[in-house]
């Protein structure tokens, strides 16, 4: 009789469990991060008896999780590609519908201006065609300054995000560190494994995957190793580094990224990738400092040639002519790591300057030598010891003091080009229209209606309108790029998540059909209790008679 009720009360213990953990299921229908748990019977030990081995009923072995790691990973991967390309696309999209729109765009407002040097030119004794000129050459300044500021602010916006999604970052590995303290404690304690803690640790790295690309590898005592871009360590089991914010030492509007390690911090920045701040970081350096630099190379080059022209003629005046623009100046921006004296100044080549690109630099010195990287390209050039070097349309100025190794500047040859352009000239008499002295001649005027035609920008490939162009397509095609990316990637995505649903995911009609399934086999399961019950009671009615 033991054996027959101790039978009965395993299987009641055992359907009582596969009857709670449904429950729990139902319960968790709609809980982000849940995965389906099942409960595991396997039979008890059978006993000996004359007649040989006997069975003695079921047990609950362990409670695991519908978990497929492949597909969770998967789900990751498209996650954080999707993050990636939704951002960098949203992003570039406001630059190109910015800089190609009629309104706020330079396109229009650059043929305006040669519009009327070619009224000038027809009529060159007209000072009101010159004071349309003189209008129409401020406006160009205006937009260009204005479009300028509106690369700046987006710049700053870029910024903050970094701020806020570095944050995101550190909060979600703080809490990872701590549920992996949780199951490191949970395990050992029990056969069975800590599923919702399991479950509350994936979602948290199916969340981290929203803003950086994550790899992850789980220890013997259950701690779950994080690592971020290209293997940088962010939790290891229950320790958790910190992202972090920091200025460039040479361009503190360049935003860098740093991880505070047991050993010291270290800048990571080339090495984020994926999610959204991958995403941001591709939206700089692919299009915000490109758009900028190249308009810089326009406002620059505009500028250069103009004034060259105009200073060649004569005005109403009699005079010959001055500059036309305020000539911008490249940036030189010396690192705060710098312990030597050396200076470095810089200015635009006027044999050179159609080889402006729109690229940055990096100066250096190795205790020896100074050389020069295309922070673009990557190639570097020995420049040699101190003195006067042309690159790429910049003449540099290598001088001062004793410098030290390790010392830095950054080079911008056109950053704040378009911000630094002006008009000098407020008196439409001052207008070099004239080739002489002759009052009616309109040979210069026509000279500056010719720059419109003439490639004088990017190595003599482009014309000013030209220019504006490439900036144009150059923004257009990477977003157009992004834009069909992220789709592809968010269809991906959607796919791996219904695969993962699939396995992991709580189906109610299933659930339903084990909640009366296991409602029999409880019952079923105490009706052997009972009849194990009654035989007892009828062998000792039987003992007692």
């Amino acid at each position: 009789m033991a054996s027959i009720f101790s039978t009965g009360v395993g299987a009641l213990n055992a359907f009582q469990r596969q009857l709670a953990t449904t429950g729990h299921n139902i319960a968790n229908v709609n809980t982000e991060g849940y995965s389906r748990q099942r409960v595991d019977l396997t039979t008890m030990p059978p006993e000996w008896g004359p007649e040989g081995y006997i069975g003695s009923g079921v047990k609950v072995a362990t409670i695991r999780r519908h978990y497929d790691d492949f597909l969770a990973s998967r789900v990751r991967d498209y996650n954080t590609s999707h993050q990636e390309y939704s951002v960098f696309h949203e992003r570039a999209l406001q630059i190109d519908n910015v800089m190609g729109d009629a309104a706020s765009g330079i396109d229009q407002t650059l043929q305006q201006f040669f519009g009327s040097i070619h009224d000038v030119s027809t009529d060159p004794r007209s000072v009101p065609a010159r004071t349309v000129m003189l209008n129409r050459g401020e406006m160009l300044t205006e937009r260009f300054q204005s479009l300028n500021g509106w690369l700046e602010s987006q710049r700053s916006g870029l910024n903050a995000d970094f701020d806020v999604y570095v944050s995101e970052i550190n909060s979600i590995s703080n809490s990872l560190a701590g549920i992996n303290r949780q199951i490191q404690s949970a395990v050992g304690r029990s056969v069975n494994p800590p599923n919702d803690l399991l479950d509350q640790r994936d979602h948290l790295v199916d969340r981290l995957s929203e803003f950086v690309g994550v790899d992850t590898l789980v220890q013997e005592d259950g701690a779950m190793n994080v690592f971020i871009g290209t293997g940088q360590s962010l939790v290891v089991g229950g320790s958790a580094s910190q992202l972090a914010v920091t200025d460039n030492p040479a361009a503190p509007d360049q935003k860098e990224l740093s991880l505070t390690l047991p050993a010291g911090s270290v800048t990571v920045t080339s090495q984020i990738n994926g999610g959204k701040l991958g995403g941001l970081l591709r939206f700089r350096s692919e299009v915000l400092d490109p758009a900028q630099n190249s308009l810089g190379v326009l406002a620059v080059g505009l500028a250069y040639q103009f004034n060259q022209q105009h200073q060649a003629g004569f005005d109403l005046n009699g005079n010959a002519g001055g500059d036309l623009f305020a000539m911008p100046s490249p940036q030189i921006l010396g690192s705060t790591n710098n312990s030597g004296a050396a200076t470095v100044s810089a200015a635009f080549d006027g044999a050179t300057i159609g080889d402006l690109n729109g690229h940055e630099y990096r100066l250096a010195f190795d205790g020896a030598d100074w050389s020069i990287t295309d922070l673009t390209t990557g190639t570097a050039t020995l420049l040699g010891p101190p003195g006067v070097y042309v690159h790429d349309g910049v003449e540099l100025t290598i001088g001062g003091g004793a410098a030290v190794a390790g010392d830095a500047f950054r080079l911008r040859p056109t950053r704040s080009g378009a911000a630094n352009l002006t008009t000098l000239i407020s008196d439409p008499r001052e207008i070099a229209a004239a080739q002489s002295a002759a009052v009616g001649d309109n040979s210069n005027a026509v000279a500056l209606a010719d720059l419109q035609n003439a490639s004088l920008l990017f190595g003599g490939a482009a014309t000013f309108g030209d220019a504006n162009g490439f900036i144009l397509a150059d923004v257009a095609s990477k977003t157009h790029q992004a834009g069909a990316n992220a789709e592809v990637q968010k269809q991906l995505l959607a796919q791996s998540e219904n695969d993962k649903a699939a396995v992991s995911g709580v189906n109610l009609d299933e659930e339903a059909a084990d909640l009366v399934r296991f409602q029999q086999a409880y019952s079923a399961a105490a009706q052997v209790i009972a009849t194990a019950n009654t035989l007892f009671d009828t062998l000792l009615g039987a003992v007692r008679g």
